[in-house]
């Protein structure tokens, strides 16, 4: 009777606890239930039994958990005579891997303590002080409830007896568990590759490679135009000679396309003659080309300079009439990027 009454409470505690403490509370409290087989030592001349039995659990940490055990069922002295066998034990579980929910679904432990076992067989009654020790593993189901399997060695410190108590069982975790991660988001779609996700590309369907904004249009299209100016003079001039008037209006046309250039137009020489005279030279020479873009083509006088090096800067020897014609000149070169 006793045995079925254990049992029936062992049930119903685990599922009113079940139905009763919500997972919200994070109490780290375990129940355990389930049957146990008792194994007595031969000097109790007391037959082998089941049991049921009943436990809580409280945990300290990742680790470290305190258990009491109760069981309680009835056996047979080897002349017959029928006696009530009871235990309670306290002690400690320490457990080897994660935390209950944790991703670590199979938890072997250790677990040691000290109780009482009662042995009632009507005028022979017996209490004795018992100190425990065992190990067992638990499988996790889920993150809340679980198995066990379980193997405890029970000495009597009165009676110098050792009995082994195995049991199998339920339990439920009411403590805090990891949450499933949740499922990551499918990655946005960019199915023109160029660096937009389709959701926030306004220019769908850009052809690989092309530079696109931020909602995934194309770039203007940097573009490079240049200019450059050689206009050449007889020895000792500084008149601009009539057939280099088209390469100034070119020029012209192209300061006025790109109207916030500056210029530097710069005059040189030949070697032929005093350094100061030919500096003078060329300063002449470069002005006289700047008066013709102000005053022919309208260029504003302040975005150009005329610049004078003389006969410092040479493109070609001074040794040969040809060279000198050559260093004879008013140069200007104009770079600009622009977009379309």
């Amino acid at each position: 009777m006793k045995q079925r009454i254990l049992a029936g409470v062992a049930a119903a505690a685990v599922t009113a606890a079940t139905m009763s403490v919500p997972a919200s509370s994070e109490v780290p409290l375990t129940i355990n239930a389930g049957v146990g087989y008792w194994h007595f030592d031969g000097d109790r001349r007391f037959d082998d039994t089941e049991t049921p039995w009943l436990g809580f659990e409280y945990a300290f940490n990742d680790n470290w958990a305190a258990e009491i055990l109760y069981a309680e069922d009835s056996s047979r002295f080897s002349d017959g005579i029928k006696a009530d066998v009871s235990t309670w034990q306290l002690g400690m579980m320490y457990y080897t891997g994660s935390y209950i929910g944790d991703g670590n679904r199979v938890r072997p432990y250790l677990a040691f303590g000290m109780g009482e076992i009662d042995i009632d067989a009507g005028a022979f009654d017996t209490v004795e002080t018992t100190a425990n020790a065992g190990a067992g593993v638990r499988w996790m189901l889920t993150p809340r409830f679980g198995a066990r399997l379980e193997a405890r060695l029970l000495h009597s410190l009165d009676e110098n007896e050792n009995d082994f108590l195995f049991n199998a069982g339920v339990n439920y975790y009411f403590g805090k568990v990891s949450e499933p991660a949740p499922a990551a988001a499918p990655a946005p779609l960019d199915s023109d590759g160029d660096g937009v996700t389709d959701d926030r590309d306004q220019c769908p369907g850009t052809p690989r490679g092309t530079r696109v904004d931020s909602v995934g249009c194309p770039l203007p299209v940097a573009q490079v135009a240049s200019i450059k100016l050689k206009v050449n003079f007889d020895f000792d001039s500084s008149v601009v000679k009539e057939h280099h008037f088209a390469d100034i209006s070119e020029l012209a046309a192209f300061l006025k396309r790109f109207d916030d250039l500056q210029v530097d137009v710069e005059g040189h020489t030949d070697s032929v003659g005093p350094e100061n005279y030919n500096q003078q030279l060329s300063q002449r020479r470069a002005q006289a080309v700047v008066d013709l873009l102000v005053n022919q083509h309208g260029i504003a006088a302040n975005r150009l300079e005329a610049v004078g090096y003389g006969e410092a800067r040479p493109v070609a020897s001074n040794d040969t009439a040809a060279g000198r014609a050559e260093n004879r000149r008013v140069m200007a070169t104009l770079e600009v990027e622009y977009k379309e």
